[in-house]
Parts: C-alpha cells; sequence; structure tokens
C-alpha cells in the first residue's frame, strides 16, 4: 500500500511540474505573439497539452484521495477547487476561442486579454497550492 502511496504521489508531483511548464510555455507564447491569427496552432497544441494534463493532474489526485481513504488534509480539498476552477476557465477559453473571429480586432483582443489573465491567474494557483500542500506535508 505504501508503494502505490508514493507512485501515485510522485506521478501528482510529475503532473504538477509538467502543469508549470505548460503554463509558462503558453504564457510566453501569448506574450511573444505579435499576430495571434498567425500562431492559432500553436495555442491549438499548447492548449491540448493543457487540457489533457489538467485531466491527469486530476485523475492522480482522486487516485491519492482513494488510496488514503479520502482521510486527507484540509489542503486537498483546496487543490480540488483550485482545479476545478482552472477547469471551469479553461471550458471558458474554450468556449471563447471558438467565437473568436479572426478579421474582428476587437473579438481577438478580448480573447488575448482573457488568455493572458487566465494562465498568470492558474500559474499564481498552481504554484502557491503548492506551496501550502509542501508546507502541510512537513508539519
Amino acid at each position: 500500500m505504501d508503494d502505490m502511496i508514493s507512485m501515485a504521489l510522485s506521478l501528482h508531483g510529475a503532473f504538477i511540474v509538467l502543469m508549470l511548464l505548460l503554463l509558462a510555455w503558453m504564457l510566453w507564447t501569448i506574450k511573444s505573439q505579435e499576430r495571434f491569427e498567425k500562431n492559432s496552432r500553436k495555442y491549438e497544441a499548447i492548449s491540448l497539452y493543457h487540457r489533457a494534463t489538467l485531466g491527469a493532474l486530476f485523475f492522480t489526485g482522486l487516485v491519492v484521495m482513494a488510496v488514503l481513504h479520502f482521510h486527507v488534509a484540509w489542503s486537498a480539498y483546496l487543490m480540488v477547487i483550485v482545479i476545478l476552477h482552472m477547469s471551469a476557465t479553461s471550458i471558458k477559453e474554450s468556449l471563447l476561442y471558438k467565437k473568436t473571429r479572426f478579421k474582428d480586432a476587437t473579438s481577438l483582443a478580448t480573447f488575448h486579454q482573457y488568455i493572458w489573465k487566465k494562465y498568470r491567474i492558474d500559474t499564481v494557483l498552481l504554484i502557491v497550492m503548492t506551496g501550502v500542500a509542501y508546507a502541510v506535508s512537513l508539519s
């Protein structure tokens, strides 16, 4: 049982690191783009990896909670709230992307502003949540 818990925790940690790398890549891509319509395929690819990693992060978190028989600290429930927030904003992002017309500058600017804000908030939330979880595990 201890092997299963340690494997689930290490996978969960690996997906957190992967998510942070993807968020950094997405922020760099969004910031460095001069014309979003040219790089929309790159955005779509990174966004697909982001959603897949988000699903894997949620799944490994559920596995960790299940192995511990849902007797977890308050920080685990806070993690679930953060993941649900990231999922909800990703759904909104997807809906906004479908409505974006690349010839219309205002809809493109609105979408660009939303994803810039969304990924910055996601990065801060993930870093803070990881720090809180690490601090709780030390005590």
